[in-house]
């Protein structure tokens, strides 16, 4: 929805505004936050660095995550970009093998439907987007999914930073409370995207001409002055963003992270639902192949 706007923010200035809407959103828990890190159990100085340490590290997880794959979309298309983000549900029972949890039978069978549906949603996705013009661009089209170049090994690293931030989040949530730990989590990744953003509005302004330096730097988003913009990006941060953190946080010191990622797998099928009464759109029926596939997968893994 904020994309149909027009003048929509760039990736840096996006990120940048959601994370301060999304830090400013605990506003209303400050009470909660300041009762839990003044209760014993962080009565030491120790303790409260582990706090901000763990706090640090799941923000720079959660900004290697989208970082790696605003960056590999410059070297790669979106829709080879949307498949290999799937494979994080892959990748994080792996870690989760390998570091001696104990992943179920029908937690592995899970997360391959899970990606099996993912594959379907997202070729669904690409088969809409792109046109095919002859026999020969078809060939070299298939082709060059069986090539691993600079952009999709970016994109994969991204995908494995959101499998580490889910393995880890399951990991600290049993030595945290949700609440004070996403809090500084979101304040540091504020922080994170906040630099990101200067770093960008620097390198425009350093590299255009001298009568267009600030209005290139104003590129980065000419439309701030919308309403209907900032409505879109409070609710983003305020929901999927503050909210959703909490709730994750919590809900994964009762599952692991394998099926939590599977589970994760469910937003494009709310997306879809979403879609549909909101903006009347009519999936196809691949999307709802999909979409069967990856509510088959969330209930398999949580048996």
């Amino acid at each position: 929805m904020l994309y149909a706007l027009p003048n929509p923010p760039s990736a840096s200035a996006l990120s940048t505004t959601r994370g301060w809407l999304a830090a400013f959103a605990f506003l209303p828990f400050a009470p909660r936050v300041k009762q839990e890190i003044t209760s014993d159990q962080y009565s030491k100085q120790s303790t409260r660095r582990a706090l901000h340490l763990a706090a640090l590290e799941l923000a720079l997880w959660n900004f290697g995550a989208q970082g790696l794959l605003n960056v590999g979309l410059l070297f790669t298309d979106a829709a080879r970009a949307a498949f290999f983000t799937q494979t994080s549900v892959v990748m994080t029972p792996l870690l989760s093998y390998f570091s001696g949890g104990d992943v179920r039978k029908s937690v592995w069978l899970g997360c391959f439907i899970a990606l099996m549906g993912l594959i379907i949603l997202s070729s669904s996705n690409s088969l809409d987007d792109d046109v095919v013009e002859d026999e020969t661009t078809a060939v070299a089209s298939s082709s060059s999914w069986f090539y691993l170049g600079t952009g999709d090994i970016i994109v994969l690293a991204g995908a494995a930073s959101w499998s580490m931030y889910i393995f880890r989040v399951s990991s600290l949530s049993q030595y945290h409370p949700e609440v004070s730990l996403q809090a500084f989590k979101t304040i540091y990744l504020a922080c994170m995207y906040t630099t990101w953003f200067i770093c960008s509005a620097a390198i425009r302004y350093a590299t255009t001409d001298d009568n267009d330096k600030w209005a290139s730097v104003l590129d980065l988003w000419r439309g701030y002055n919308d309403w209907k913009a900032w409505l879109i990006l409070f609710y983003s941060a305020a929901g999927p963003g503050t909210i959703a953190d909490i709730l994750q946080q919590g809900g994964q010191k009762y599952v692991s992270a394998s099926e939590a990622n599977v589970i994760l797998c469910g937003e494009p099928v709310f997306t879809a639902l979403l879609s549909r009464f909101v903006l009347h759109e009519i999936a196809s029926k691949m999307e709802y192949l999909g979409g069967s596939l990856i509510i088959l997968a969330a209930i398999l893994a949580s048996i």
